[in-house]
């Protein structure tokens, strides 16, 4: 049930995007940039309601979807529907890339959200492990903008905006669960040698 939840909260943090890139897909950009406000505001008004926090994968999301809504919107041809998957993913990268050598990575943030506490500061092996954790998802999104560029080059755009849905949703969701799984490759690469914990060397007094 816990997994659930986080998977849910997850899927939130990104829904914005998922709404955008799905509907701008099957219907026109006009829909898809009503709906991604809709939700928008939907979720912001649950999270103030709910006294819930708003993570930092939250805020770049929707304001990504805002900003490159509001540039289509204003604009008599929605020309950034065609590199909007690409710079938001290059984007999101560069601040799980950045975020990654914070005080707190985005992952880290959303699993002691979910779990309602913090972990212990002296656990500098889980620090180390949601900071590789970060870096694999920034080089995913980093993929995914060089796929979809890809994408754009070789194939007509309502066939690439097909693809590109289907592509990332699935990805996506495929991501999502392995992190799932974190405690489980925590304790497997442990048992590799890796994140393991460090004890003090000083002699007690």
């Amino acid at each position: 049930m816990a997994r659930f939840f986080l998977f849910s909260r997850i899927l939130l943090d990104f829904g914005s995007l998922l709404v955008f890139w799905v509907l701008a897909s099957f219907y026109s950009v006009r829909i898809a940039i009503a709906g991604t406000f809709i939700f928008i505001l939907c979720d912001g008004l649950h999270r103030y309601l709910g006294k819930r926090t708003f993570p930092r994968l939250w805020i770049i999301s929707n304001t990504l979807a805002i900003v490159f809504g509001v540039i289509d919107l204003i604009s008599i041809t929605p020309f950034m529907i065609r590199y909007e998957g690409v710079l938001t993913n290059l984007i999101i990268a560069l601040s799980f890339a950045v975020g990654a050598f914070g005080a707190t990575t985005p992952i880290q943030e959303l699993v002691e959200e979910q779990q309602g506490f913090p972990f212990p500061p002296e656990r500098q092996e889980i620090r180390a492990y949601f900071k590789s954790l970060t870096l694999v998802w920034a080089l995913y999104f980093a993929a995914k903008a060089i796929l979809y560029f890809w994408l754009l080059t070789y194939f007509p755009l309502p066939h690439a905006l097909m693809l590109r849905s289907v592509i990332g949703t699935v990805s996506l969701g495929v991501m999502i669960g392995i992190s799932l799984q974190g405690r489980r490759i925590f304790l497997l690469c442990q048992r590799a040698g890796f994140f393991l914990p460090r004890y003090s060397t000083e002699p007690q007094a």
